[in-house]
């Protein structure tokens, strides 16, 4: 009989996150889409709405039910570089107005899995998005948080620059690599910072 009881505590329990999960998504895409359709939006706004986005993931992923819930997410998990202050969601996939917003997965794996996941991220030449990843050195350290609030952190083991037509910094490995892309504004090439993981999922 308890045990009864407690499978429909439970299951009312879920139902209710599900539900709180559900209502917080639909805010963020009416936000979302809200801000898409003013004309003219300034860059600065962009910033403003990657940091709601940013705050709400943090809300919402505690109400995370299970893994194929947050695997159907529109976002991945999260990016932060402490050594230059940046935090911010990551999208799962990559569209030219999400750009906008915060950084996206252009390719690779999933994350916790082994290969190379790529993201890119603007630069506007300034304290926003991945306008400072030229301030990185070897050695520096990137943590990834997916949705489920695991951390994975990464130590920065190459950085350079190409031409845009360059795509072999997507190329797949046989560990777990993290590659970071931007535009260096200046000489119209790509900036990219290669990663190795310090922690192997398990």
């Amino acid at each position: 009989m308890n045990q009864i009881l407690l499978t429909k505590l439970r299951k009312i329990k879920y139902k209710k996150v599900f539900q709180i999960q559900l209502i917080m998504s639909l805010v963020v895409a009416l936000i979302i889409s809200v801000y898409l359709s003013k004309s003219g939006l300034e860059n600065k706004d962009m910033e403003q709405l990657s940091k709601l986005i940013n705050k709400n993931l943090q809300i919402s992923s505690i109400y995370s039910v299970t893994k194929q819930k947050a695997e159907k997410s529109i976002y991945m998990g999260k990016i932060k570089i402490p050594k230059i202050d940046l935090d911010y969601t990551i999208y799962s996939s990559l569209t030219e107005e999400q750009l906008k917003i915060a950084p996206c997965r252009f390719y690779g794996v999933d994350m916790g899995e082994e290969g190379n996941i790529c993201i890119a991220g603007h630069n506007y030449n300034d304290n926003r998005f991945f306008g400072k990843l030229n301030k990185l050195n070897i050695k520096d350290e990137i943590i990834i948080i997916d949705l489920e609030n695991k951390e994975y952190l990464y130590t920065v083991f190459n950085i350079y620059e190409t031409n845009e037509n360059d795509l072999s910094c997507l190329k797949n490995s046989k560990q777990y690599e993290l590659t970071l892309i931007t535009c260096n504004n200046a000489n119209k090439k790509r900036l990219v910072v290669k990663a190795l993981i310090k922690n192997e999922p398990t």
